[in-house]
């Protein structure tokens, strides 16, 4: 591949020059910034800038919320962080690099928007792309597309945090190529509904302080946010039922288009534009969905696919969404377990038995439901730490185990105790904090609805009544009492949703015969995509099931270098794990690495554990999937 810096005038692309929509949409941009600037000098706006859990884990803002590129100045925080202007890239039918954050590429590629409508017919859209060239370019083997799940994350920006992490797991040969798939990040049009980042997030702050209980009134509510909400995404998203030759994307409806179908082959676009002839990927989470469809669609186009973290796709595709929690329970039963081992000078739950500090664990979330915790002089201003914010909590650190399970711990044990001077430094875990912030992030930092959009189109069509809904969710709750109250929105969200896509996959989920086998990834107990689900995709392709002896969302969620070897050697040589391999992890929450004191750790293998460790804490938790 040659990356030789490609040489072009900067500037807003002209209206015809392909791109759908950018013109008006960079405009309102603009118009938005100086109105913005206006109403700042004259003393009148404060957005409230704030994370707020309703219902749904962090949105697609890039993966940690902070900006990735660097150029047009944003305010993030207390600080003045420079962002690239992707809009500065003039989009084309082929990949023009241009050096972007120092040692990276970045392009704007121009799509159709319809693959079901003749070449050249109708608008199209720009998928952003951005590439880290492999460090070993004398065995360069291609390139590696990232997903790093959602639906909606933003591979541009994991790549350009992580890129060199997945290089060094990887082994250096690849290039390493994060793309935003469509409707998210930079990519063009965005699937935004709200008019501005500060109405999105009021939108948030009036979600109320239940999750969701049969028995009260907090179904009845959310349903009623996701019929007001569907409404308004219908308006921006939907179109207006005219597919005209020169029709734009907002005409036509951007999301009717963003199905996995259409990500799945806007994939296997990029791998052909870089000049190679099948796909080398890497999907997390949502990822492993895609990779399900690409490998179904092209199994002649599969060169190294490795899924992490699997959902089983017709469950997805049925909108069934049943089967992601049989194994949430006893993810969560691991933190007592774990704190018990640690000890108490590792945990600071720690009782005599695992039973003790799962006691004091439930007795704390059921203390907030009768008497909330007033935390009224935190930096940021007074907040109120619910039952809601605390299990919500609870449910996403359940993701990240080894990484977020201490910190858990110091949060329940805090609240225990209601001291005030550490809780008025934990307002972001529990959704509290409001800063002003006089201005809109830039546009591809801005929030969308990517995840209804893909989630919900790609799936069947259901139909809410209280009765279905009540024996779905009952059902839920019997197979995980701890997650059913945050994931009993699936059925919610998308039984309001009524755009659908023109074009949706429904062909197998599965290929009899595929040009090279997958690498299927697997936990042995995942928060929301469990091993059962990754052996019968694993059934359904020609493939290598490696299980990783671990708890949590993903390989990543608990590093092992066993896994990055298998990893490395899938992509370097093709090998597959035997039959029944199990890896061993290198760190365990609470307790740490878990190497005795006698092993010597090699370099290499050090450098890839804090890879691992580093890739572990980027991968995102988008929508309530991933």
């Amino acid at each position: 591949m040659d990356f030789n810096d490609t040489k072009f005038d900067v500037g807003f692309p002209s209206a015809g020059d392909g791109h759908a929509r950018a013109p008006s949409y960079q405009q309102r941009y603009w118009r938005r910034a100086v109105l913005l600037k206006l109403m700042v000098l004259s003393g009148v706006v404060c957005v409230i800038h704030a994370v707020f859990w309703n219902g749904r884990s962090t949105r697609a803002r890039g993966l940690s919320g902070k900006p990735t590129p660097k150029s047009t100045p944003r305010i993030e925080g207390d600080t003045l962080e420079p962002d690239f202007d992707w809009f500065s890239l003039v989009p084309s039918d082929e990949i023009k690099w241009t050096p972007c954050f120092d040692e990276f590429k970045c392009a704007r590629l121009i799509l159709p928007l319809d693959y079901l409508s003749p070449p050249g017919y109708g608008p199209n859209v720009t998928i952003a792309v951005q590439i880290l060239p492999a460090t070993d370019q004398a065995n360069a083997r291609g390139t590696i597309l990232i997903n790093p799940g959602g639906p909606g994350g933003s591979g541009t920006d994991m790549v350009k945090r992580r890129g060199k992490d997945i290089m060094r797991i990887t082994g250096g040969s690849y290039n390493v190529l994060g793309f935003d798939p469509r409707g998210t990040g930079a990519s063009t049009p965005s699937a935004q509904c709200f008019d501005s980042e500060s109405q999105f997030k009021i939108w948030g702050a009036q979600a109320g302080t239940q999750v969701l209980n049969l028995s009260d009134e907090s179904v009845p509510f959310a349903r009623a946010r996701e019929i007001a909400l569907a409404k308004k995404c219908e308006t921006a998203l939907g179109g207006i039922g005219m597919e005209g030759v020169n029709g734009t994307a907002q005409e036509w409806g951007l999301a009717r288009f963003m199905s996995t179908a259409s990500v799945a082959t806007d994939m296997l676009n990029i791998t052909e534009k870089l000049g190679e002839e099948k796909l080398k990927y890497w999907g997390f989470s949502y990822g492993s969905v895609l990779g399900q469809y690409f490998s179904a669609m092209y199994p002649d186009k599969v060169e190294r696919v490795v899924i992490d973290g699997v959902f089983d796709g017709y469950n997805y595709r049925n909108t069934s969404w049943n089967s992601n929690l049989i194994d949430t329970d006893t993810v969560w039963a691991s933190l007592p377990t774990f704190c018990h081992q640690a000890g108490p000078s590792k945990c600071p739950l720690y009782e005599d038995t695992v039973e003790a500090i799962t006691a004091r664990v439930e007795a704390t979330l059921e203390g907030l439901k009768k008497e909330p915790l007033a935390v009224p002089f935190a930096p940021a201003g007074p907040y109120v730490i619910t039952y809601k914010a605390l299990h919500n909590n609870a449910f996403q650190s359940a993701y990240y185990p080894v990484s977020q399970y201490p910190g858990l711990a110091q949060a329940l044990v805090a609240i225990e105790q209601n001291n005030q001077t550490a809780l008025e430094g934990m307002e972001e875990r529990f959704g509290a904090g409001v800063k002003c912030q006089c201005s809109d992030p830039p546009p591809w930092l801005l929030q969308t609805e990517a995840y209804n959009a893909i989630a919900c189109g790609d799936g069947e069509q259901l139909t809410y009544t209280e009765e279905r809904y009540r024996a779905w969710y009952e059902d839920l709750e019997a197979t995980s009492s701890f997650a059913a109250p945050s994931w009993g929105m699936q059925f919610l969200r998308c039984a309001e949703w009524r755009i659908r896509p023109k074009w949706r996959y429904t062909g197998p989920l599965a290929a009899a015969n595929t040009s090279h086998p997958l690498l299927i990834v697997s936990p042995r107990y995942d928060t929301v995509c469990p091993l059962s689900d990754a052996k019968r995709v694993h059934e359904r392709y020609p493939s290598g099931l490696l299980i990783q002896n671990s708890y949590g969302h993903c390989s990543l969620a608990a590093p092992s270098l066993c896994t990055a070897k298998h990893v490395r050697a899938y992509f370097e040589n093709g090998t597959l794990p035997e039959e029944g391999t199990v890896c061993e992890v290198d760190e365990l929450p609470f307790i740490g690495t878990v190497h005795s004191g006698e092993h010597v750790m090699s370099l290499e293998d050090q450098e890839t554990l804090d890879a691992l460790r580093r890739l572990g804490e980027a991968i995102p938790m988008i929508g309530a999937f991933s």
